[in-house]
């Protein structure tokens, strides 16, 4: 519930808003002082290396070197800050620890040998030469260069200083070169680290206190400018909500929340007043809505006889009396169609064998399935005559579509059979069925049959592309599904065909010639003839 509430979702905002603002202004804050504290700390950084340069300068205009081993020893040693010191020559060895320098000074000025004994007694070897990028950089651009970097583990700022080959220093050194050599020294950043680090939690606890304290200067200013007005709104439009038509909203201002208050007043009475109208008009429509229950249950008496009755009208019949209910002729005119005729090869062996409720199951049990694969494929059952089913397929886009659709729907009535003398083995003996198909025009419609008992409706095919069809069953053995060529011209490519050759058939005067379909995955390919 916590989330729903206003005061919390204000709060959210409101806090929301002081976080990103001032964390903003804070992130920028710590970046400004951390920046200066950096810039601070570098100057503090050249400061020392200029005075630590300036003093080897002094020591070495008067040949002093072990003033700088002096000095370098002592920064080493008394201020914590310095990791690491080194004066390098211009080549990168390091000065200051062998006699090179030394000898070469004295070949050219001849000091005083009291000072070059107790000079070359403080010799050493030079530690590893320099090769820093930026030591060679020095060198090159007389300039001092920088780095952070880390020294076991701790993060340092170097520097590296150079010593100019100053006129003094011309007589003893030479003159072919700007650099006599670098000063390298490395202060840590612990000092740096902690004021950052202090800085950047004083910038944060301001930062803290500041949103406290202006949200709760914000959340009391809310409460009682607009939370409190706006729950007193909610509980009286609850109340009304209620039923309550008597509650007001108290109006203590003339902002949006006092002009809600208003609105809400006024829509008040109004609701009372609707009220009163609705309560009348509330019993007529009860009484309106018993009569309407009645109606209703007149008409759903009346679409079940609908529907009883329409399980016994073709589908084609449905649409047309639809469209045209008191016509006596419902588009009764020639169409091309292809029609099956199917029956149960060896019924009549069957009546004998079998008693005749068993026969009716078996009709029903088998016929009612091929219905459901005649719906699905756009057929018409015409008639049904003991054993067998007349059907008729019509398109009227295509000829070729409704041709196709029966000897789909022919094929698929031959598996179905297959699966039900498997699933009645033993119950019932197994059944073959005899199709023929042709297409061709005919004489389709439906007729209404007025007598004294009332009007009847039937759904016709005429013609002898019709007879011819009869005529194809009767010549089917063994399960098979035959056709003529005008239905074997428009499947050819779909489906496998075999051509039987001409035959003449039971009162028709020309030859026929017939095709037997082949169930899909028995041939590769289409046998086709002529």
């Amino acid at each position: 519930m916590l989330r729903h509430n206003l005061a919390f979702k204000v709060t959210l905002l409101i806090v929301s808003i002081l976080i990103a603002g001032f964390g903003t202004l804070l992130v920028l804050n710590i970046r400004q002082e951390t920046q200066a504290l950096v810039v601070k700390n570098q100057e503090t950084a050249r400061i020392l290396a200029s005075s630590v340069v300036e003093t080897i300068e002094i020591g070495m205009l008067r040949v002093r070197p072990d003033i700088v081993r002096r000095l370098v020893q002592q920064l080493k040693t008394e201020l914590k800050d310095v990791r690491r010191i080194g004066v390098y020559r211009r080549n990168g060895v390091e000065a200051f620890a062998d006699l090179e320098t030394l000898e070469e000074v004295n070949r050219k000025v001849h000091l005083d040998p009291e000072l070059v004994k107790s000079i070359s007694a403080m010799s050493r070897a030079p530690g590893p030469p320099n090769k820093n990028p930026l030591f060679r950089r020095a060198v090159e651009t007389i300039l001092p260069e920088q780095i952070y970097e880390s020294i076991d583990g701790a993060r340092v700022l170097t520097l590296f200083q150079p010593l100019r080959n100053l006129k003094e220093c011309q007589a003893c050194h030479g003159t072919d070169h700007e650099v006599r050599g670098v000063l390298q020294i490395s202060l840590g950043l612990e000092k740096l680290d902690a004021q950052i680090l202090a800085a950047r939690n004083r910038q944060i606890l301001v930062a803290l206190v500041t949103i406290v304290a202006v949200t709760v200067t914000l959340l009391i200013a809310m409460g009682r400018l607009v939370l409190q007005p706006v729950a007193r709104v909610a509980a009286a439009a609850r109340r009304i909500g209620d039923g309550d038509f008597e509650t007001r909203v108290p109006v203590g201002s003339r902002d949006e929340i006092g002009q809600l208050g208003t609105v809400i007043n006024d829509m008040t009475g109004r609701l009372k007043m609707a009220y009163g109208e609705l309560a009348a008009k509330n019993k007529t429509l009860d009484e309106t809505l018993h009569n309407l229950q009645d109606s209703m249950k007149r008409v759903e008496l009346l679409e079940q006889l609908k529907d009883e009755l329409s399980k016994f009208v073709p589908d084609s019949v449905k649409r047309m009396l639809e469209q045209n209910p008191e016509a006596t002729e419902l588009e009764q005119r020639e169409k091309d169609v292809s029609a099956i005729f199917l029956d149960i090869a060896g019924y009549t062996r069957l009546s004998e064998q079998m008693d005749t409720r068993q026969v009716n199951r078996l009709l029903q049990r088998y016929f009612s399935s091929f219905l459901e694969i005649i719906h699905d494929y756009q057929g018409d059952v015409n008639e049904t005559a003991g054993d067998g089913l007349m059907v008729i397929f019509q398109n009227d886009r295509s000829s070729t579509e409704h041709a196709l659709n029966a000897i789909r729907s022919a094929l698929a009535i031959q598996r179905q059979v297959e699966e039900l003398n498997q699933e009645f083995a033993g119950v019932f003996q197994p059944v073959l069925l005899h199709m023929g198909i042709n297409s061709g025009p005919a004489l389709v419609g439906a007729s209404k049959l007025t007598s004294s008992a009332g009007p009847r409706w039937i759904f016709t095919a005429l013609g002898p592309v019709i007879n011819v069809a009869a005529r194809m069953a009767g010549e089917a053995t063994g399960g098979e599904i035959l056709m003529t060529s005008s239905t074997a011209e428009r499947v050819k490519g779909h489906f496998v065909l075999e051509r039987l050759g001409e035959r003449r058939l039971k009162n028709v005067a020309d030859l026929v010639q017939v095709y037997r379909l082949i169930q899909p995955g028995v041939y590769d390919r289409v046998v086709q003839g002529g």
